[in-house]
Order: C-alpha cells, then sequence, then structure tokens
C-alpha cells in the first residue's frame, strides 16, 4: 500500500510540473522566467558563504548579508543576471563541501538582516567589496570608469596594511608574459618583451588605470587578470630573473574591504556602522 501512495504521489508531481516542462522544451529555457518566483533570501546564504572569510566576525558576515542581498535585488530586473547567479550558485554548492558551521552562521546574517540592502539617492544600489586594499579604498567613477558609480567614494582603511595580503610579489619570465599576453606581444623580437609592457597613470588611491602591452592598451584590472595579480595597485621592476611585480592588496580596491570591516567589527562597530564608514554617501534601507 505505502509502495502503491508514493507511486500516486510521484505521477501526481508529474502532472502539476508537465506544463512548464512542455513550456521549456517547445518554446526554449527563457519563456520559464524565474524573477517572480525566485525569492532571494533563499539565495543569500551560500552567496555569503563563498564570499566571506572563514573566521568572520557575526557583523562582517550581516554588512556581507546586506551587500550580496543588494546585487540578488538589483538582478530580478535583469533576468540574464539572474540566471547567471543560480547557476554559479548550484555550481557552488555542487563543487564544494561547505562547512556547516559557517554556513549556518550566513544564515543567522541573512536572517537578522531581512530585507536590508544598500541605498543611494533613493535608489537600490550595488555596493562592491574586496578582500583588503593599500590602505585607501578607490572613488567609483575613477575605479569603474563610470560616472554612476561616483556615489562611491574613496576613504582610508588603515588596517589593511596589517593584512597577510597586503604585500605579495611575483616574478614572470618573457616566455610566460608571451603566454599570458600572446596576441598582443607577437611582435615583439626576443629580448624585448619587458620593454613592450608600460604601465600608464593611477588613480587618487594609487590602483594603475592603464597598461600599454605592444600597441594595445588594456585596463589596470584587465591586465592584472591576464597576469593573475591580486591586485591592479602595483610597481614594476626589471630584474635579471624576470619582470618584477609588487602588489598592494588584494582584489579590485573598490568599495567595502573585508579586512577592514572585520577589524571595524571587532572593535564593536555595527554591519550599519560599518556599511556607513565605506560607503558614506549611502545608507541602509528595507526592501
Amino acid at each position: 500500500m505505502k509502495e502503491f501512495l508514493k507511486y500516486l504521489l510521484a505521477a501526481g508531481l508529474l502532472l502539476l510540473s508537465l506544463p512548464v516542462l512542455l513550456t521549456a522544451v517547445c518554446s526554449g529555457r527563457e519563456a520559464v522566467t524565474l524573477e517572480k518566483e525566485t525569492d532571494p533570501e533563499m539565495l543569500l546564504p551560500s552567496m555569503v558563504y563563498r564570499e566571506i572569510p572563514r573566521e568572520a566576525h557575526r557583523e562582517l558576515l550581516r554588512a556581507q548579508a546586506i551587500l550580496v542581498r543588494s546585487r540578488v535585488c538589483r538582478s530580478l530586473k535583469e533576468p540574464e543576471a539572474l540566471a547567471d547567479l543560480l547557476r554559479e550558485n548550484v555550481e557552488y554548492e555542487q563543487q564544494v563541501l561547505m562547512d556547516e558551521s559557517l554556513l549556518r552562521r550566513c544564515r543567522e546574517a541573512v536572517s537578522d538582516t531581512q530585507g536590508q540592502v544598500l541605498i543611494s539617492g533613493g535608489t537600490l544600489v550595488e555596493g562592491s567589496w574586496f578582500v583588503c586594499g593599500n590602505g585607501k579604498t578607490r572613488n567609483g567613477a575613477e575605479a569603474a570608469g563610470q560616472e554612476e558609480c561616483g556615489w562611491m567614494v574613496s576613504v582610508d582603511s588603515p588596517a589593511d596594511v596589517e593584512s597577510p595580503d597586503y604585500l605579495s610579489e611575483f616574478v614572470f619570465s618573457e616566455e610566460e608574459l608571451r603566454e599570458l599576453l600572446g596576441e598582443y606581444l607577437e611582435h615583439a623580437a626576443p629580448g624585448e618583451v619587458f620593454q613592450q609592457i608600460f604601465p600608464g597613470g593611477t588613480d587618487s588611491a594609487g590602483y594603475v588605470t592603464e597598461v600599454s602591452v605592444g600597441t594595445a592598451r588594456l585596463s589596470g584590472e584587465n591586465f592584472r587578470k591576464r597576469l593573475g595579480l591580486p591586485s591592479s595597485c602595483f610597481t614594476m621592476q626589471e630584474g635579471e630573473d624576470g619582470l618584477h611585480f609588487l602588489c598592494q592588496g588584494k582584489g579590485h580596491g573598490l568599495g567595502m574591504s573585508q579586512y577592514g570591516a572585520e577589524r571595524m567589527a571587532q572593535e564593536g562597530k555595527t554591519a550599519e556602522e560599518i556599511l556607513k564608514y565605506y560607503f558614506p554617501n549611502a545608507q541602509v534601507g528595507t526592501v
């Protein structure tokens, strides 16, 4: 009898889902929209988990939950962006064995901040974050190259210089640079690769904004990602063993420094106070 009831339940569920399956088959997955059915709160715990240091203070977790919620809520108006977030989240949960203790703390942070987002000028905004900087965060208009990001202004983050990620050095041989930047260095003669790379100017926080590679010009962020550098705040020097890069910080340097926020939390600051410090032109609101 129990087995019969199980089969009956399975058949009922299949019949209920049949219209959706037929729509997907006949019209493509684009026809099955997720914007209205997706509850952002369900996505947040694992998304916060992906972004946060393992020993994060409760108030840093709460601040991170508010920033992640702001990102997800903005994506609800863009089906493709929402689909990307869902896909990335599913892939992460499938590939990573998550620490249940930390995941529970992330769930608590999401619950404690339910509905809270970052707002600037009456508009829901997406506040950026990074691991640690060079002691000063970047101006949004300079870093993103877009005036609409100008509400994110540069602030001091002095605790960052004490982070273990504050300074790092990388050395690249000519062969390695050709492999990583090949299409831009294909016309460089042997022994001339180092001379084909010229950092341009820096922004007001000291991050490289442009790098000339051969005849091409790459943004500082694009260049550092191509080489796998932790930050675009770097200096270059040619040595006998290759081209040396001395980097400060880890991440793009825009918005909230997680290391600086952690120190503020340890000193007794709340998530709201942390976000107000790193985003002085915004405030925490509710949606």
